[in-house]
């Protein structure tokens, strides 16, 4: 399995809001790096309350993928973000994998 797979099953456990997923996929140290949540907990136990916010916020929310490129233990995701008004917002966010698992997240959203 390649890590832009892993990124691809990351982003449709976020569109299912399947929050068991994460103890798979999120590394027990993930970082989340998104400077609108500082100081969150590591791992999935740091995630998994921000994806139930965003789906009791946007019940139908939806991860577009426009475009995955890899390169080593990075996947850069071009994204639509589906849920939170009429038009979709674009996305950009990078994931750091080692080990099958998602370590590092970055994102810009607009």
């Amino acid at each position: 399995m390649t890590n832009t797979d892993i990124v691809r099953r990351y982003l449709a456990a976020f569109n299912r809001g399947d929050l068991a997923a994460f103890d798979e996929l999120i590394a027990p140290d993930y970082l989340n790096h998104s400077p609108s949540l500082p100081g969150l907990p590591p791992g999935p136990e740091g995630l998994k309350p921000i994806v139930e916010d965003l789906r009791r916020q946007a019940p139908d929310l939806r991860f577009e993928e426009v475009h995955l490129l890899e390169d080593g233990e990075f996947v850069a995701a071009h994204l639509l973000v589906h849920g939170f008004g009429p038009q979709p917002a674009r996305q950009m966010q990078i994931e750091r994998l080692r080990d099958g698992r998602i370590v590092e997240h970055w994102r810009v959203t607009a």
